[in-house]
């Protein structure tokens, strides 16, 4: 990712156009934490049906954090879990077919895991996030294309708020979600549009 402006630790209080983010913990100056403003983040999906169209969702019920180092962007992380029973697919009749074992088995597996194990900027304002996604018990790495749209401080909350987008394509299937493939397609299309409150 890109820092914007580069201004000097006395004036970071005063100044937030100095970055993108998603990165490290601890306390130094140059390290921000946000948590995910769920009311106004989306993490979508979508998936082809029997060639026809793809058929479109999202999950209502997740939680996160993200953080970003401005002097060394690998360090970057982000970590997230997200409530297998508020998918949410416009027709209830789908959706509690989605919560049944044949496919998100919402009982047995009541989270969908993420963990950010490597960030690298790719662009100014565009990077990727490689990391562990735990789907019914199994995990496999993931990588999302990510891509910064703003980071300022909100005019009315008064707090700083920053923006991404980021989409990636995992397959189902080896996760073990096996119900209709081929005729429901194995690649699921993620897309996600997250908006972050710095802490």
């Amino acid at each position: 990712y890109n820092i914007l402006i580069n201004m000097p630790p006395r004036h970071a209080k005063s100044t937030f156009a100095t970055l993108l983010l998603l990165a490290a913990p601890d306390g130094a100056a140059a390290q921000n934490k946000y948590a995910l403003d769920k009311s106004h983040s989306v993490i979508g999906f979508s998936i082809m049906r029997f060639g026809y169209s793809k058929i479109t969702g999202r999950f209502a019920d997740f939680s996160g954090s993200f953080s970003f180092d401005e002097a060394n962007v690998a360090n970057s992380k982000v970590s997230a879990k997200i409530a297998t029973a508020s998918i949410y697919s416009g027709w209830p009749a789908r959706d509690k077919h989605l919560r049944a074992p044949s496919f998100f088995n919402v009982k047995e597996f009541p989270e969908i895991n993420f963990t950010s194990t490597k960030v690298e900027k790719t662009g100014a304002k565009t990077g990727k996030i490689t990391g562990n996604l735990t789907l019914l018990g199994v995990t496999k790495p993931v990588t999302l294309d990510v891509t910064f749209n703003r980071k300022a401080m909100h005019p009315r909350m008064q707090k700083v708020f920053a923006g991404f987008e980021a989409k990636g394509t995992i397959d189902r299937t080896a996760f073990g979600m096996t119900f209709l493939a081929p005729r429901v397609a194995a690649k699921v299309d993620i897309v996600l549009h997250i908006l972050g409150r710095q802490q």
